[in-house]
């Protein structure tokens, strides 16, 4: 996802566990001289709370989250907006529920159905973050 929207923003950082997939981002990266990116083989909760235990300021994140749902710290970065991509539309939206009760808004969601005759659908879910803090 990294890559695809590297050429409408200033700079994308890419967080994935998965050594293999930060691999292939680098690899595809080069290939497409897309050279606003900056990728990190580690957990992306504990990412997270480092760039919020320093004050990094993030714009936008997008979050492809787990089946289980998202990790509190992953809110911990208190962005201006979110995109939500869930495999698991209950879990989502219990996250979802947090993140109005603290002060976003849900702006949109779209569900796909990847596997048709499936009972699997993922859904994206943009909000933004009203004047208020996270808290």
């Amino acid at each position: 996802m990294s890559l695809i929207i590297a050429d409408q923003v200033k700079e994308v950082i890419g967080v994935e566990i998965n050594n293999d997939g930060v691999k292939d981002a680098v690899i595809n990266a080069k290939r497409n001289s897309i050279n606003n990116v900056r990728f990190h083989r580690t957990d992306v909760g504990k990412f997270m709370v480092e760039l919020a235990m320093k004050n990094e300021a993030i714009d936008i994140v997008i979050m492809d989250a787990p089946r289980v749902a998202s990790d509190e710290a992953f809110y911990k970065l208190n962005p201006k907006k979110i995109v939500y991509i869930s495999c698991n539309p209950e879990t989502q939206a219990g996250d979802l529920a947090f993140l109005v009760e603290h002060g976003y808004q849900v702006k949109g969601i779209q569900p796909v159905d990847m596997f048709p005759q499936t009972n699997y659908i993922k859904t994206g879910t943009r909000l933004t973050r009203n004047d208020t803090t996270l808290k």
